[in-house]
Formats: C-alpha cells, structure tokens, sequence
C-alpha cells in the first residue's frame, strides 16, 4: 500500500484502465472522459504530489471533458440521428399484416413491434400478407401489398 501512495500515478492508470474497460464493456460512451481525465491526472501527479489536489483535477478535467465529448459526439459523431424517429426508419422494409388491413386501419408485425397500419390505396389486405412500408405519421404506417 505504502508503494501506491508514493506512486500516485500508477492510482490514475489503474484507474483509467477500469474506467476503459468499463466503456468497453457498455460500448455508450459513459465513461470514455474518466479515461482521459484519468490519464492527463496521471501526467499531472508527477508534478502535485497531494492525491486531494489530483483527486480535484481529476474531478474537473472529467466534467470539463464531459462537456467536450458531448459536444463533439452531438456535433460530428451522430449529427441528426437523433431527429430520425424510430418508425421514419422503417419506410422502405416489409412486414407482415397481424390482421386484415384496409384504408380504415389494421395491424402489421414490422421487426418484433405491432404497429397500426392503412392499406396506401384502400384495398384490403388480409392477415399474414407481406406489406412494403411507405410512409409512417406517428404511430400509424402506410402500407402497400408487395407484388408475388
């Protein structure tokens, strides 16, 4: 124990390695800025040597790098995916009628989800039919009998 306080950085490195195996573990970007501030606390310790001192840099540099992350993630990483709603990205897949569907309404299987759905041209498909999603308005989907 005596050997980890007078070498604080291998602390910061232990604790960048858990906090990386963590990220990689959930893959949600959770805790990729403890590693970095884990890290640059690492480089900072060799100049402070008071852990309360790293233990406040280390707390700071994990929001301010939080902040960044975020930014850059919403900025570049995934610009717009998060406009795109779920039942927009199913316009252009098939699936398969629950029930008989028409112009007045029905239900369709599409992934493991049931979702309400209208014939596109008002005939009546019936149940079991594989249907082409054409359009989705909130919860409803427009759907079209796909040709055999």
């Amino acid at each position: 124990m005596e050997y980890l306080s007078e070498n604080l950085w291998l602390v910061w490195i232990l604790a960048g390695v858990f906090f990386l195996i963590i990220e990689l573990l959930t893959t949600a970007l959770v805790s990729i800025w403890f590693v970095a501030a884990a890290v640059v606390t690492c480089l900072v310790s060799l100049a402070v040597d008071s852990f309360l001192w790293q233990l406040v840099i280390f707390l700071l540099l994990s929001a301010v790098f939080m902040v960044i992350f975020r930014y850059v993630y919403k900025k570049y990483i995934k610009p717009g995916r998060d406009e795109i709603k779920r039942e927009e990205m199913l316009v252009g897949r098939s699936a398969v009628t629950a029930e008989d569907t028409d112009s007045f309404g029905g239900k369709v299987l599409a992934g493991d989800v049931y979702w309400r759905a209208v014939s596109e041209n008002g005939e009546k498909i019936p149940k079991g039919e594989t249907v082409g999603i054409v359009k989705a308005d909130g919860t409803t989907l427009t759907v079209r009998k796909i040709q055999k």
